[in-house]
């Protein structure tokens, strides 16, 4: 028995597919590189993210607001689109800093659209503890924030200018302690001042909805077909 199992043959490491991982994944998967090339965007990828990490830097552009595009919008999941100065007003005026003095938005995973020029992905994943006061007026309630995992996004002209900043889309809503809202809605609820309107709140099921997922369960459905019968 020993012998036998001596004499095979070891596993072979899996080869990856021609093509890498579009390939492997058929159908499905797109040459993102191919892509991009294809688009003739003027300004290369790496250069876009090393841009987008620049006006990120730059305290979203506001503290070099040369890097704003004509025409600059800024939008959120439910806020906007805003201009440049009513964004950089409103940005300015929840001096995050100030109320999270240990801030960490933990930016991660950049990369370039394939499909749209000039527009590089990132994602956030916020921790801080509020020790200050947040816009200034809310006092400070020591509690630690972990906000949920957020897409945002910077979209640049071939000029190398940014048109439009986008942030807050929560990609897990079961994460963290923000009830599932991003951006300065999420910090808000987190400290125990959230906004009073419903979209500052978290999501809630509507009656309606409720409805149906009782009408969809299948023991329900059964009873309906029956009686249709």
């Amino acid at each position: 028995r020993g012998a036998r199992g001596a004499a095979r043959a070891a596993p072979e490491a899996p080869v990856p597919a021609p093509g890498g991982s579009a390939a492997a994944l058929g159908a499905q998967g797109v040459d993102e590189d191919a892509l991009i090339e294809a688009m003739g965007f003027p300004i290369a990828p790496e250069a876009l993210i090393e841009k987008t990490k620049a006006f990120l830097a730059a305290n979203n552009g506001v503290d070099d607001p040369s890097m704003f595009a004509e025409g600059f919008q800024f939008t959120g999941p439910v806020v906007g689109p805003l201009d440049r100065d009513t964004f950089m007003k409103a940005f300015t005026g929840f001096r995050i800093e100030e109320a999270f003095p240990d801030a960490d938005p933990r930016l991660h995973d950049f990369r370039v659209d394939p499909f749209e020029p000039g527009r590089v992905w990132y994602t956030s994943r916020f921790v801080g503890t509020n020790l200050g006061k947040f816009a200034g007026k809310i006092a400070p309630t020591g509690v630690k924030v972990e906000a949920p995992p957020q897409s945002c996004s910077v979209v640049f002209d071939e000029e190398g200018k940014v048109l439009r900043f986008t942030i807050g889309y929560v990609m897990d809503r079961q994460v963290g302690n923000t009830a599932g809202l991003g951006g300065a809605f999420g910090l808000l609820y987190a400290i125990g001042a959230p906004l009073p309107f419903p979209e500052a709140q978290p999501w809630k099921k509507s009656r309606r909805f409720r409805l149906f997922e009782f009408l969809s369960r299948p023991q329900i459905s059964a009873l309906f077909r029956r009686r249709a019968q």
